[in-house]
């Protein structure tokens, strides 16, 4: 059997307890219920941290899951718990491939937000700005590159400026996220490619933050790295939906989780992989 000795921490939560850091996708949350309820498993858990002095848990990855068991009246959920300080994890940042959007919709649209001043520059201007925090953002389309000028330091302006900026084609166009901000890159791989927005690198405290002040962090954006990672569990809603304590569900997964490791079904892959079936 090959497995970690630090196998991840697997754990019962009340799933109101989970409290995102970013806005959910309303697309996204539909999606899942749907898949949920088909598959009666929970696949990949949600990965939480503790929020300070409080009893609840910010979600830094698998909001929109979290959100479905909400959505679907089942009160608990297994999430795994790391912390950004004894687990090594890591914030990165995702960026937003609009695609199926009419330009002229989405250039109008941007018109319309109060306070969004676009300035036109090169690639490597928008970069540093946006390092410097000069600029909240910075959008490539075939019109070229032009940097959100920011006129405030604070994470709060930044948040609520972001979120109008993602109000543009959240839910009216197809939302994917991309690691670079190479446009020649991105447009191969979506013809129908309307835009390429670049958000700002955010660091653990803005994530704490934002789920102790409710400025939600738009979707999708906050990309974290996670060692040792739970995947592919497969536990079973029935046991999450059963009106059982919190504590006889906790022993219920340990017990679970020790016949998995007896019947060598527990793996850890050391190298990094790629996966064809997200």
């Amino acid at each position: 059997m090959r497995y970690s000795t630090d196998l991840p921490d697997l754990r019962i939560f009340p799933a109101e307890a989970l409290i995102p850091h970013e806005d959910c996708d309303p697309r996204r949350v539909m999606r899942l219920s749907k898949r949920l309820e088909e598959d009666g498993i929970l696949k990949n858990p949600p990965v939480v941290a503790s929020i300070p002095d409080s009893e609840d848990y910010v979600v830094l990855d698998g909001a929109n899951r979290a959100l479905s068991f909400v959505e679907l009246g089942i009160p608990h959920i297994v999430a795994q718990l790391v912390s950004y300080q004894k687990t090594g994890v890591e914030v990165d940042t995702w960026y937003h491939v609009v695609a199926g959007m009419d330009i002229s919709e989405f250039e109008g649209a941007l018109t319309l937000i109060t306070g969004l001043h676009l300035k036109d520059c090169s690639l490597e201007e928008a970069r540093t700005a946006l390092e410097k925090h000069e600029a909240a953002a910075y959008i490539i389309s075939e019109k070229g590159v032009r940097m959100v000028s920011n006129s405030s330091t604070t994470l709060k302006h930044d948040t609520a400026l972001l979120n109008a900026l993602v109000s543009v084609y959240k839910g009216k166009a197809d939302i994917y996220r991309a690691s670079n901000d190479i446009w020649e890159i991105q447009k191969p791989y979506y013809p129908n490619i309307t835009a390429l927005v670049v958000f700002p690198k955010l660091t653990a405290k803005d994530i704490i933050q934002a789920a102790q002040t409710g400025e939600m962090i738009p979707t999708g954006i906050t990309r974290h790295i996670i060692p040792h990672r739970a995947l592919n569990i497969n536990f079973p809603l029935d046991v999450l939906k059963k009106d059982w304590s919190l504590e006889k569900k906790a022993s219920y997964l340990q017990d679970w989780l020790m016949e998995r490791m007896a019947a060598n079904a527990i793996r850890f892959y050391s190298e990094s992989t790629f996966s064809f079936n997200e």
